[in-house]
């Protein structure tokens, strides 16, 4: 298997953490990609140009976070990170997409950042804060029923790894802990395990010229 991705030093991905707890980690073929360069291969593959690109032994693609993680997930026979049914699938999915929208959101939130002084939205900031307050809010109120390891919890670590990365960078003025024991707390438990300790080379070489994404994030 071949998967495009893009390293973010200090930053773990999801779909890394997929691969490593579903033991497919070393059967993967890790290609460092930056979507806006097009690389042919990347396109050929994910006429989107977006990241996580997944191409399987067969040589076709698989794209979209979730179809790439739910994959990896059938390719083990341990407890799946995708819960088969009921209640529980359906609680993991909403927070796969809760964990991506507050991701997503600190993403948008940064690059209104990034825009010349003139252009900044102020409003735009305010409400992309607004949502991530929202979201975290919400986490902390959920977080004492968490349970598992589902690759909804896992996007929700995630995002939390990505808000902390831009508070060390200085581009996020707020700290998620805030009054938030309880998701903390949940925290600090859930990623103490290898899958969200462990970097590669890939992930060491990446952006030697300066880390390149340093201040905005691609999906994962």
């Amino acid at each position: 298997m071949k998967l495009f991705y893009t390293p973010i030093p200090s930053l773990i991905h999801k779909v890394q953490v997929v691969a490593i707890e579903a033991g497919v980690y070393e059967q993967i073929e890790r290609i460092p990609t930056n979507p806006f360069d097009r690389d042919p291969a990347h396109i050929a593959a994910n006429p989107l140009s977006k990241v996580p690109t997944l191409v399987r032994d067969d040589g076709s693609p698989l794209f979209g976070g979730p179809a790439v993680y739910e994959y990896l997930d059938s390719l083990h026979s341990g407890p799946k990170m995708f819960p088969p049914s009921g209640e529980a699938r359906w609680t993991a999915l909403r927070h796969l997409a809760l964990g991506d929208g507050l991701f997503d959101t600190a993403v948008l939130r940064v690059v209104e950042r990034g825009r010349p002084k003139e252009l900044v939205s102020i409003d735009s900031l305010a409400n992309h804060t607004a949502t991530m307050i929202r979201c975290l809010d919400t986490l902390e109120n959920e977080a004492a029923t968490f349970a598992g390891f589902t690759v909804g919890l896992i996007s929700i670590a995630c995002a939390l790894i990505y808000l902390d990365r831009q508070l060390a960078l200085g581009v996020l003025d707020f700290d998620w802990r805030g009054d938030r024991s309880h998701l903390a707390g949940w925290f600090k438990v859930f990623t103490d395990r290898r899958s969200f300790r462990f970097h590669d080379d890939d992930f060491r070489k990446a952006w030697n010229d300066g880390d390149k994404s340093s201040r905005t994030g691609f999906p994962d």
